[in-house]
């Protein structure tokens, strides 16, 4: 009773509705005070109705009562972040992002929560506090890295630590944190702390959601892997926002922002047209996330090539192995071989590993 009461204080508090005072009260010695303490109460009549804030937070404590404990694998929802293959054609998924159903979450308390900034911000806390706990006790170990998106708070918090703790010690270098480009704007300080706790424990460190057209102008991290986002052109209503389409950027922009940051940190998000998807196949990314991707990666695995191609394909595999040697002689530096190291399966082979075919042997530093 006495940490409910404190949380409800903390969350009045971060919702701008005032003080809450706490008082306890021994009822076989106490009892006309807190007779005395209901009068009070009952003659107040700004108690009679609550304000449209109060009710978002009388929303959130019940969000957070529904939630604690709770299993989230039928609200969990896994989207793969793709890399092209050093033949320039093949798609592989090398990342799973896990996130949170909100639209499922509103249903399932009918409440809103992606329209509500407050309402977000405090239920997405709660949320990375539970998608730790569900990775620790309900998920298997990976086969594939896994991404969740946290806060900066929720990182710098004591009880992050003790959960990694608690995770196995392969998993940490198996884990990618993404931190809100949103928390870096207004407060880089946290988010810096919040990365340098992450780079001890060997996680790999991601902003999340930065605009690709301003991508560019921001002093980023230079350590960190970038999720690029399109813009969502701004016609019709607030409702249909979510059905509509990213914008495709020019082909020019796109090429800038791999000049500037490189291939090997940026990874280009929401491709949900397959126009995107080969606007950013021309300008040079190798890592990309989204529907049109999984199915653009489904259909090039349908495609078988024709006869020409496989000979073709042999010889250059013939040439690369001859010139392997020459291109690895010296240490290869920089955060694309960190993360293919990183991203290497940790676990001897599978059958659902193991390509189709005979290849050659990747070379991670070809054509960057």
């Amino acid at each position: 009773m006495l940490a409910a009461a404190d949380r409800v204080c903390t969350v009045f508090a971060d919702a701008h509705q005032g003080k809450v005072d706490v008082h306890w009260f021994d009822l076989p010695g106490d009892a006309k005070p807190l007779v005395a303490c209901l009068r009070i109460l009952m003659g107040d009549k700004s108690l009679a109705a609550s304000s449209p804030a109060t009710d978002e937070v009388v929303a959130l404590l019940r969000i957070e009562r529904g939630l604690h404990g709770a299993d989230l694998s039928s609200l969990i929802r896994r989207h793969p972040v793709y890399r092209v293959g050093d033949d320039g054609i093949s798609l592989e998924p090398v990342m799973l992002e896990q996130t949170v159903d909100l639209t499922a979450l509103e249903r399932l308390f009918d409440v809103t929560i992606i329209g509500a900034p407050w309402m977000h911000a405090r239920v997405t806390e709660i949320l990375d506090r539970r998608m730790l706990h569900h990775l620790l006790h309900d998920e298997t170990s990976p086969r594939l890295p896994i991404a969740i998106k946290l806060h900066a708070g929720s990182v710098r918090q004591g009880s992050f630590t003790a959960l990694l703790d608690e995770l196995p010690a392969h998993w940490h270098a198996r884990l990618a944190i993404e931190l809100p480009y949103a928390e870096w704007l207004v407060a880089p300080d946290a988010v810096e702390e919040a990365l340098a706790i992450g780079r001890r424990r060997q996680c790999l460190m991601v902003l999340d959601h930065v605009p690709v057209d301003r991508a560019t102008e921001a002093n980023l991290p230079k350590d960190v892997l970038l999720r690029l986002m399109p813009a969502v052109p701004i016609t019709g209503g607030e409702a249909a926002a979510a059905l509509r389409p990213h914008a495709v950027p020019s082909g020019a922009t796109l090429r800038q922002v791999i000049r500037t940051l490189g291939a090997d940190r940026c990874i280009l998000t929401h491709c949900d047209s397959l126009a995107l998807v080969h606007h950013a196949l021309d300008a040079g990314f190798r890592m990309l996330q989204g529907q049109a991707v999984a199915d653009f990666a489904e259909m090039r695995q349908q495609m078988a090539p024709p006869a020409a191609a496989k000979v073709d394909a042999t010889a250059a595999s013939d040439e690369t192995e001859s010139e392997a040697p020459q291109e690895e002689a010296g240490p290869q530096d920089g955060l694309w071989s960190r993360l293919v190291h990183w991203l290497r399966p940790r676990h001897p082979p599978t059958a659902e590993d193991m390509p189709t075919e005979p290849q050659a042997k990747p070379n991670v530093t070809k054509g960057m």
